[in-house]
Formats: structure tokens, sequence, C-alpha cells
């Protein structure tokens, strides 16, 4: 087991533990509400076992993980939290998540987060719970964050929220939540502002329309005793999660993934290697387009700024890692621009492009070039050093002005091909990468 650490929206600190070879797919464990990631350490052991890497993190507001400074435990900033950490991943994540865990997991997959993750596994979800339960287990949480004087005592405190279920096991799965203080008593890791976060009720909506987005495939799961998850409810985000599969682990309640711990490594790693395979991914013309994605980006490139000026005089760029060198006599290079592109119309018509290639200092420069509604140029020092030339980023690794040679039809693209009237280039800098659909810096051995 090795110590992680990853930064979450607004650089809150996320800790997290790994089981297993960081070159095994990865298996990205979140606990439920009131829980750390020893919860998970369990099956984590099972996955390494199983070749998988499992990281288990704490959500923020528990265990070693930061506290919000505002106090804010929103879904939107749960959910930030997970993106942040599934795009520090080498690869596409399966995440296995449990209540509040699963809930951030719909919201982060099914708004925005598709092409992070290769699977789901989600534990005791449920979008709907009666608004009187949801009160009952409100009061239970807020009882089970307090001091106690043994840990019989704590147990009673989660089992007063399914009272008709049957009573957790007294693990060291649960007691890890606590510290023993200096008087003997347990008192819970973390912030008590996490209690104070707004209902699900008001996130029915919401969370109704993310999981009806997500199309990753995805297995629910429950113990067929949870009075609270019921089976209807399953199969109620069952027809919403298209292709989702459900599991029930016999005679259990809530905690059924400590509290049956064999039953539930089973189902999961079942799934995983039908759904989620260890061996390389395939692509096949006409399947996932993110497959083919993926492997493309096992190709590093450097990252650059193609810029050019309207006939108005107006200023555009972008930024784009398909430039290429194709010749040197003539002098030749390309970029791809997708068809798509609200600046392609003028890159077509002005008949000049420069692209600026990008050391490791320019990343700001990369995010900027991408954004949408904001003057990109703004605050960024450029010039035009030819006549009747584009503009040059100043302190690019090299930049070259181009006169458009030909352009190409490329299916989603058009390819860009021009012939260099000027370079300009800065040999003592290090290159910014893009790799695996992130920024890179070279390492030298």
């Amino acid at each position: 087991m090795v110590e992680l650490n990853f930064q979450g929206f607004g650089g809150i600190h996320l800790a997290g533990n790994a089981f297993g070879s960081a070159d095994a797919p990865p298996v990205l464990l979140l606990p439920p509400s009131g829980q750390t990631k020893e919860f998970w350490f369990g099956s984590a052991v099972a996955l390494a076992n199983a070749g998988r890497y499992a990281i288990c993190v704490d959500l923020r507001g528990h265990g070693d993980s930061g506290h919000s400074p505002d106090g804010v435990y929103s879904l939107d900033v749960y959910s930030a939290d997970l993106k942040a950490i599934l795009a520090a991943l080498p690869s596409r994540a399966v995440v296995v998540a449990a209540g509040l865990g699963a809930l951030v997991a719909i919201a982060a997959v099914g708004e925005g987060a598709p092409n992070l993750v290769s699977g789901l596994a989600l534990v005791d979800a449920n979008i709907w719970i009666d608004g009187e339960v949801e009160k009952r287990m409100g009061e239970a949480m807020r009882n089970r964050t307090t001091v106690f004087a043994n840990a019989d005592k704590i147990v009673d405190a989660i089992a007063a929220a399914y009272p008709g279920e049957p009573r957790p096991a007294l693990t060291d799965r649960i007691l890890s939540a606590y510290n023993v203080r200096a008087d003997g008593q347990l008192e819970w890791r973390g912030d008590p502002k996490v209690l104070e976060a707004g209902n699900l009720s008001d996130m029915q909506d919401r969370l109704t329309a993310a999981a009806s987005r997500i199309a990753t495939p995805a297995t629910l799961l429950r113990g067929s005793l949870n009075e609270t998850i019921t089976g209807e409810s399953i199969l109620k985000l069952q027809s919403l999660i298209k292709g989702s599969e459900v599991a029930e682990i016999e005679g259990a309640g809530h905690y059924a993934a400590v509290d049956r711990e064999d039953t539930f490594n089973a189902i999961l790693l079942d799934f995983l290697e039908r759904k989620a395979p260890r061996q390389p991914l395939k692509y096949i013309g006409g399947s996932e387009p993110r497959i083919l994605r993926d492997a493309l980006g096992c190709f590093g490139t450097g990252v650059t700024v193609v810029t050019t000026i309207d006939e108005d005089g107006n200023t555009l760029g972008l930024t784009a890692n398909s430039f290429t060198s194709v010749s040197l006599d003539p002098p030749l290079v390309l970029f791809s621009l997708a068809k798509s592109s609200a600046n392609l119309a003028t890159f077509e018509g002005v008949g000049r492009f420069a692209v600026n290639v990008l050391h490791i200092g320019q990343q700001p420069t990369a995010v900027r070039f991408t954004q949408r509604d904001v003057d990109r140029f703004e605050g960024v020092d450029w010039a035009i050093r030819a006549e009747g030339g584009s503009p040059i980023l100043a302190g690019s690794l090299a930049s070259f002005d181009c006169q458009t040679h030909a352009i190409h039809d490329g299916g989603d693209h058009l390819i860009f091909v021009g012939r260099v009237d000027h370079a300009w280039f800065e040999p003592h800098r290090d290159p910014l990468l893009y790799f695996r659909g992130r920024f890179q810096r070279l390492h030298f051995s």
C-alpha cells in the first residue's frame, strides 16, 4: 500500500491509498458519507490480487482529506473533486462508489466526464429516497459523527438509521472513520460542516437527468434486506442507466460491501472481467470512438497555438497538437482544424497562419487559447514579425509564419498545409507535451 495525494476543486488536498501495480488498470473507490477510504481496503486488496490498481480516496471533509475553507460540501464540489482525480490518473478508471460517493459518480459521469471512466459499480445508490427516511438518516448521521464512549455505541448510532435491517458488523472498516482521543473516547474524523450539505430531495431532478446520460458499463449493487435502497428503486435507476446490471447480496442491508465482503468482491471482480477486461482494448471500425481516441493519445505530441488575422484585423488563435512537419523542400508544415470550429471559415479565407510551439512555462497560454467567450490574446505578448504575417507569441519555443499552401479534406477536420516563410526558435527551453489527454513535461534520464 502506498499513499497518494490528489488536488481537488479549489486546490483542496484529497488523500488516497493505492494497492497493486500502477501499471495495472485503475479502479477508483469512493466511500459513503461518514466513512473514510479505509472502508474499501478489503476490496482494494482483492482487486490488487486480481491484477488491478486499486485507489481508495477520502472525500473532502472526511478522514485525511482537506476541509472546504468556505464550509461548502455540495454535489458540485464533490463532483469537481472526482473529475480532478480521474483526470490525474494515467488511464480511464472503473469507479466503485457507495452511498454519497455513488451519487457523486452519477453526477460527474452524467454531467461531463464520460470519457474519464471505463465502468461504474454503484453501491446503495438511490436518487428517490423518501423525505421522512432522509430526515431519519440525516439525524442518525449527526449522531454518529459525535463523540462515543466505545465502539459499540458507534454501531448503535449507525444501526439507528436502518432499524429494520441487520445490525452492521463492528469492523475495522467502520472504526477507521474515528480517532481515539486522549480521554479514550472515539471522535469522528471529519468536518462537522459536511452534515450541513443540501438535502438529496433537492437534487433528484438533476441526478435523474445525469443518470439518463450515462453510457458506460455499469452495475448497481444492494443488500437484499436494504430497506431504504429498495429493489424497486434499483430497477428504476437501472431503467435510466442504459445497459446497466443489477446485483443483490442476499441477507445483507447497508454495509453489504464490508459485512459480506467476499461476496461483494466476487460480484465486483466478475463485472470487471466481463465489462472492463485487463487485456489491451481493441478498436474495430465503427465501434466506440473513445477507444480509438485513447489509442491515438498514446502518441505524445508537442502543443501549439495556431494564429492568424482576419480581413478586419482581428486576431484569432487556438490550441492544437495536430502540427506536423511535411517537407523541407519546399518548406511545408501542416495542422488540422475541426470542421465544427467557429474559426474554420476565417482560416480558409485569409490564406496565412502561424504555428507557435509552446514550452513548459506556457501551459497557461495553451489553456487560455482553448477557452470560449474570452479575448484569448488579452494579456498575451505577441507581435507581427514579418510583413503580411500572422501573430507570433513572444517566448515561444519555436514559431513558423506561413502562407497557406493547400487545404485538404480530412474527415471531420480540414488539413491546412502551410509554406514556411519565416521561422524563429529558442534552443534552450524544454517543450510542453501532450500525452494521453494531459499536459506533460519532458523528463531527462
